[in-house]
């Protein structure tokens, strides 16, 4: 499974993970068009992160907050 994949998996946005993570947005953003590659095991504790964490952002819009 790509970051891409997960993400979305999720309803995340770039913009989403790349601040949750502290990734510089455009790093992310060049992994996912494949202008770079991220390292595959850098690519995997994301991809878990991603799976297994969610943000305060999502739990808040789980409970019916607004952020």
């Amino acid at each position: 499974m790509t970051i891409e994949d997960a993400r979305k998996s999720c309803g995340m946005s770039r913009k989403d993970v790349a601040e949750w993570l502290e990734i510089p947005y455009r790093t992310l953003t060049n992994w996912e068009n494949g202008e770079r590659q991220c390292p595959p095991y850098i690519e995997k504790l994301i991809v878990e992160k991603i799976l297994t964490g969610k943000t305060e952002k999502q739990e808040d819009m789980e409970k019916g907050g607004t952020v």
